[in-house]
């Protein structure tokens, strides 16, 4: 366990770097899409299409959120809604040619920001933070486990 005087500064340090990310992030990604936006955009591209109930469950996130997002993508021509001809309460996402390419686009602008954010680090570096990473989404996921046990 890390000591109290470590937590505290790293904690300052996490904060600076959280915002001034956000701040990079939203600046280069956003007037693509959202970041919510892009995860949705993203399970549709790899699953094909999908139930909101079912994205809602992968994303973490509500199936009204899933709505809300699920409406802007529709109005941009990002996604498409489409119903199974058996059963017209079914109601499936897709993600349509645009949203491809939006995707595409967003991926590469990623990559970029991801790039520039962590450029000067050296390999071990990367695989630390990666290594820091993981544990800590381990450490979240079990709290979230132990949440709802």
């Amino acid at each position: 366990m890390p000591s109290q005087s470590g937590l505290t500064d790293f904690e300052q340090l996490y904060i600076q770097v959280q915002r001034s990310v956000s701040a990079k992030w939203h600046k280069r990604l956003d007037p693509l899409v959202s970041a919510s936006q892009a995860m949705l955009l993203r399970m549709l591209d790899k699953n094909g299409p999908q139930k909101a109930s079912a994205l809602a469950e992968l994303l973490q996130i509500t199936p009204g959120a899933v709505t809300s997002l699920s409406d802007k993508l529709i109005a941009c021509g990002y996604a498409s809604r489409s119903r199974v001809s058996h059963d017209r309460r079914v109601v499936y996402l897709e993600i349509t040619e645009k949203g491809k390419a939006i995707l595409q686009q967003y991926r590469v602008e990623l990559k970029k920001t991801i790039g520039d954010l962590f450029a000067g680090l050296s390999e071990e570096d990367l695989q630390h933070l990666n290594r820091i990473y993981r544990q800590v989404l381990l450490n979240i996921e079990q709290r979230r486990e132990e949440n709802h046990a």
